[in-house]
C-alpha cells in the first residue's frame, strides 16, 4: 500500500471534517428549527435571491433536479415557499418565499443555523484558521467556476 500524499490526506480530513460539521449542524436545526438543514439552506438561498429557477435552485443546493423538486414540494406543502409560473412561459417554475417561509427563516432557521455554525464549526478553529478556511474554500470555488453572488451574500 502507497502511503497517502499530503494533498489525498488533506481532502480527507475536509471532507470528512465537513461531513462531521453537517451531521451535527443537521441535528441542531431539526431540533431547534423544524426544518431539515437542506430546506433551510433552500429558504435562505431563495430568499438572498428574491425567486430562483428551479434549475438555479437546483444547482446552489447541489440536489439533483427530481430531489429540489420534491423538496420544494415539501416546502410548498408547509406554507413557506410558492411556485411561479410566467403567463408566457409554462416551462419556467420559480421557486418564491411565502410570508410564513420568510418568517420561519428570520425567526426561526437562521438563527440556528447562525448558531449552529458558530458552535459545531467556528469554536474547534482560531480566527486565523477560519480566516484560511475562506481563502481556501474561495480558491476552490473560483477554480470550479462556483464563486457568484447567487452563493454568496458578501465577500
Amino acid at each position: 500500500m502507497h502511503k497517502p500524499s499530503d494533498a489525498l490526506l488533506a481532502w480527507l480530513y475536509v471532507q470528512q471534517g465537513v461531513d462531521a460539521v453537517r451531521v451535527a449542524m443537521e441535528r441542531r436545526i431539526e431540533a431547534v428549527a423544524g426544518c431539515s438543514l437542506l430546506e433551510h439552506e433552500a429558504l435562505y438561498r431563495i430568499d438572498m435571491n428574491g425567486r430562483l429557477l428551479m434549475s438555479e435552485l437546483s444547482d446552489l443546493l447541489a440536489v439533483s433536479p427530481s430531489g429540489v423538486t420534491r423538496l420544494v414540494e415539501r416546502l410548498v406543502r408547509r406554507g413557506w415557499v410558492a411556485r411561479e409560473q410566467p403567463p408566457d412561459n409554462r416551462r419556467v417554475v420559480h421557486a418564491v418565499l411565502t410570508d410564513a417561509g420568510r418568517q420561519v427563516l428570520a425567526d426561526t432557521s437562521a438563527p440556528a443555523y447562525r448558531d449552529s455554525v458558530t458552535e459545531e464549526f467556528a469554536a474547534a478553529l482560531s480566527d486565523r484558521d477560519v480566516a484560511d478556511l475562506k481563502r481556501i474554500g474561495r480558491k476552490l470555488l473560483e477554480a470550479h467556476g462556483k464563486w457568484d453572488t447567487k452563493r454568496f451574500a458578501t465577500d
